[in-house]
């Protein structure tokens, strides 16, 4: 049976850039991938489209759109969502909580990836990781009625790398091995136009945890890989995870 990955990014960019070979990986091994996007990152996360002469807010929302869906299709993703949310800062609340909680009961995801519990420089990332996890206890909550039925409260959920590292004490549990599709995410990656200067930082920052993998993970051969944190234990098999 297929796993079901389940992405929620606070901008635009973010599943690209953080898990953008995970999201190919998957998909390529025949798992369904679900992205919900929830803000389009206009005032904090489009710098490069505000230096251009002329630049406005309504072309700025078509521009990050159009990026997003044709990295999504690079990458493989035909279910993606934008929920135009403001960002700096995003404001989540109890409407936006359910609506979640309602689609982790519809989608039934294996998994759920989305940003770790705390970014020095970006709240917005924190605020979305804390949505996402309280979601999960409505959606495991018998009282909550949207007629379907329960989550599992098993269901694991990771963590994406915060873009300073070190500075936001991400330490990571898991490893993903991208080698074999990180040609699709660098394709990816160029069709942001409007955040050109990430690029250089994701191939390198690729090729740390590659080597980590490689070197620290028993993961011969890891060339490129992306890095996550484990919100809950590893109980799944039984075993020794390696």
């Amino acid at each position: 049976m297929a796993e079901k990955m389940l992405v929620i990014a606070a901008h635009i960019g973010d599943f690209l850039w953080r898990c953008g070979g995970s999201i190919a990986k998957y998909i390529a091994e025949g798992s369904e991938v679900k992205v919900i996007l929830l803000s389009d990152g206009l005032r904090g996360e489009a710098n490069d489209y505000w230096k251009r002469p002329g630049a406005n807010e309504e072309e700025a929302l078509q521009v990050r759109r159009c990026e997003a869906s044709q990295a999504a299709g690079i990458l493989g993703v035909s279910d993606l969502e934008f929920w135009g949310l403001k960002d700096y800062p995003i404001e989540i609340g109890c409407a936006e909580i359910e609506r979640l909680a309602h689609i982790y009961r519809e989608y039934r995801p294996s998994f759920i990836v989305t940003h770790d519990a705390y970014d020095a420089f970006n709240p917005d990332h924190n605020a979305v990781s804390a949505a996402v996890r309280q979601a999960y206890a409505v959606a495991s909550g018998a009282g909550f009625r949207d007629g379907l039925p329960v989550s599992s409260r098993q269901t694991p959920i990771f963590g994406f790398e915060p873009h300073m590292t070190e500075i936001s004490q991400f330490n990571p549990s898991v490893y993903v091995d991208i080698s074999e599709v990180f040609d699709k995410k660098c394709e990816a990656m160029k069709v942001f136009a409007s955040q050109t200067h990430m690029y250089d930082a994701y191939v390198r920052k690729a090729e740390i945890r590659g080597s980590e993998a490689r070197n620290r993970g028993s993961r011969p051969g890891c060339q490129y890989a992306e890095a996550f944190t484990a919100f809950q234990p590893a109980a799944a098999t039984g075993r020794f995870i390696w």
